[in-house]
C-alpha cells in the first residue's frame, strides 16, 4: 500500500500516516476477522482517482458494533483500542460497513492529480 501510495503522489509523511492507519485496519482484519473454519481471510483494494486514495479492506469475521469517539479516548485495560481512533485522526475519512468486516479508508492528495490507478491483493 505504501508503494501504491507513493506511485500516487503522496509525500513520506503522507506515507507514514497512511501506512499507520491501513496497518491498524489490517490488525483489525488478521485478529478479528477469521470466523471459524470456514474463513478465506481479507481482501484489500487500494485505488487512486483523481485526487482520493481509497483503501477497503474486506475480512470473514463476525463484525462489531463501530464505536463512535469523541474527542480523547482511553485504552481498555489491556491497553487496546486506540485503532479505529488513529485511523480516524490519520485520514480523512473512514467508514465501516457490514458490521465492520469492511473498513474504507480515504485520504486526499493535497494537489488534486488526475491519475487513475486500481491494485489489489
Amino acid at each position: 500500500m505504501a508503494g501504491f501510495a507513493n506511485a500516487c503522489g503522496f509525500s513520506e509523511s503522507e506515507i507514514a500516516d497512511i501506512r499507520l492507519a491501513a496497518g491498524e485496519a489490517l490488525s483489525n482484519a488478521v485478529e478479528h476477522g477469521n470466523a471459524g473454519a470456514n474463513a478465506l481471510g481479507f481482501t484489500v483494494e487500494c485505488r487512486f482517482d483523481g485526487d482520493e486514495l481509497s483503501i477497503e479492506i474486506r475480512d470473514n469475521g463476525d463484525g462489531f458494533s463501530t464505536p463512535t469517539y469523541h474527542g480523547s479516548i482511553e485504552p481498555d485495560h489491556r491497553g487496546r483500542g486506540f485503532g479505529i481512533f488513529l485511523m480516524r485522526r490519520l485520514m480523512d475519512d473512514v467508514a465501516f460497513s457490514g458490521n465492520g468486516t469492511v473498513v474504507r479508508l480515504v485520504r486526499r492528495h493535497p494537489g488534486g492529480r488526475r491519475l487513475s490507478l486500481n491494485g489489489s491483493v
